[in-house]
């Protein structure tokens, strides 16, 4: 047991009676707050201010407030082995309820027979005890507050930052004192003393350790933290590279945007302009063909009069046509009456020719006789026969002028009935020629007028007539010829 004081040193490096960090004010405030009872706060408070020396800014533990803070210590590193609580400002702890619960298991862990009262505490902190220290407590609390900087400095640099010890330790101080506070003093400062060198130990080995762990984690982290850098720096140039790429994408989609849009223009302005011209030539077209439906419309009446005439027209030439008919029925008619008195006249006429022939012979055979009745009358005497004779010259001469006139006349009779032969055939001919075409025309004549034209119907009309006209002339002409060879043809006998 060393019999010096222990010299003045904060009880946590670069800390004063007031110094915390403001994060730890905050930690105790905020576990203080989390306490049930208020009046409890108030006793944790005085009794945490009773721990330091009232004339100077030093704080000089006493040797039970020593014993206090390493059984406070012990019990905190025994609380603290378990899984450690994350701690961020943003984000309220999960397991404040259960800390609380600690501390209070914590602080009725301890004696509370003692320190009832603060007047007892107050009485110990003005006793010999301070002077009273171990040399080795005070290596092993120098070296516990070495461990507890670097454990701050590790955790304060740490990413994900936790709770500090020196908080949690003080808040498992501010309840250890607490309940220590309600139990003896002297019992407290007796049980401190006894386990002092053993827990020590062991928690030092353990502090060591975990420092060494938490180092090791310190440089991985630093490790992934600068890969992550690398990674990071890697990324931003990536994401740089990107975003000129999409800079570039969107200047040649404005400028292809900008051209398909000037395209779709001119092509649009094009479409504009053949559809004005296409509008422009229908509408003309269409005035073109509203005029021509005005015009048709007008050759439409102009075409019914025409028709209206026409009809008339077809209506009188149908009944000059059937005059016409009648009158060639006529004709036709006479005709053949003219052939049926040709007829007889030649029949007549073979009669007659016959009665020559017989005539004639009878003539012959009468000359016959004659002449043999002259050489029979020659014989007897000469008298009678001159006057016979005479008689008989005079007869022949006469007969010899007949049969002359005769065959003049059958000659001429004969060159007659060749002419009218010829006449009849070629007559019959033309009428057989004119009455086919009048049959035709008299069938298709419907049929023409439905479909000629008026200038055609006209020119047909003129030559049916022009035809009438050249049969009139020839039955005219056939009538005087007949008059002047043989007007009894055209005798009728009834």
């Amino acid at each position: 047991m060393c019999t010096e004081p222990y010299p003045e040193c904060p009880l946590y490096p670069g800390e004063g009676p007031t110094g915390r960090d403001t994060h730890e004010s905050d930690m105790d405030s905020g576990a203080a707050s989390e306490t049930s009872d208020g009046g409890r706060h108030d006793d944790k408070e005085e009794g945490l201010g009773g721990l330091f020396l009232p004339g100077n800014n030093s704080c000089q533990l006493i040797p039970s407030a020593s014993a206090s803070v390493i059984s406070a210590e012990e019990q905190f590193e025994d609380y603290g082995e378990g899984e450690d609580v994350d701690f961020t400002p943003s984000s309220p702890c999960p397991d404040d309820d259960t800390r609380t619960n600690g501390f209070s298991d914590l602080g009725s862990s301890l004696p509370s027979s003692a320190g009832q009262t603060p007047q007892k505490i107050r009485h110990l902190y003005n006793s010999e005890l301070l002077d009273v220290y171990c040399s080795q407590c005070c290596k092993k609390v120098n070296l516990l507050n070495d461990l507890e900087a670097r454990l701050k400095n590790l955790k304060a640099n740490s990413p994900n930052r936790k709770i500090s010890s020196t908080a949690f330790g003080r808040q498992l101080f501010h309840h250890s004192n607490f309940s220590s506070s309600q139990g003896s003093t002297e019992d407290l400062f007796r049980d401190s003393i006894d386990s002092c060198d053993i827990d020590i130990t062991e928690k030092v080995s353990y502090l060591e350790k975990k420092v060494s762990e938490l180092e090791n984690d310190s440089l991985a982290n630093g490790d992934l933290k600068s890969k992550l850098k690398q990674e990071n720096t890697q990324l931003v140039h990536r994401v740089h590279e990107l975003e000129e790429q999409i800079k570039d994408q969107e200047t040649r989609a404005e400028q292809s945007l900008e051209e398909e849009l000037k395209r779709h223009r001119e092509v649009y302005s094009k479409m504009e302009r053949d559809k004005s011209t296409e509008i422009e030539l229908l509408s003309n077209r269409v005035q073109q063909l509203e005029e021509e439906n005005a015009e048709m419309k007008v050759n439409v009446c102009r075409l019914k009069s025409q028709t209206e005439k026409l009809d008339q027209e077809k209506q009188r030439m149908t009944d000059k046509l059937e005059d016409t008919s009648l009158r060639l029925k006529d004709e036709m008619d006479l005709y053949r009456k003219m052939m049926d008195k040709l007829w007889q006249n030649r029949h007549e006429f073979q009669k007659e020719r016959e009665a020559m022939q017989e005539l004639i012979e009878d003539l012959r055979r009468e000359l016959e006789h004659l002449q043999l009745f002259k050489l029979e009358t020659e014989r007897p005497g000469r008298g009678r026969t001159s006057s016979a004779e005479f008689n008989a010259r005079t007869r022949e001469i006469e007969l010899e002028h007949e049969v002359k006139r005769l065959r003049q006349e059958n000659h001429k009779l004969r060159d007659q009935n060749d002419d009218l032969n010829g006449q009849i055939l070629s007559l019959s001919l033309y009428e057989a020629k004119n009455l086919f075409a009048c049959h035709t025309k008299a069938q298709s004549l419907a049929a023409e007028i439905d479909n000629a034209s008026r200038d055609e119907l006209v020119d047909a009309l003129k030559e049916q007539e022009e035809i009438n006209f050249r049969l009139r002339q020839y039955m005219d002409k056939i009538i005087l010829a007949i008059l002047d060879h043989n007007p009894s043809i055209l005798e009728i006998k009834h």
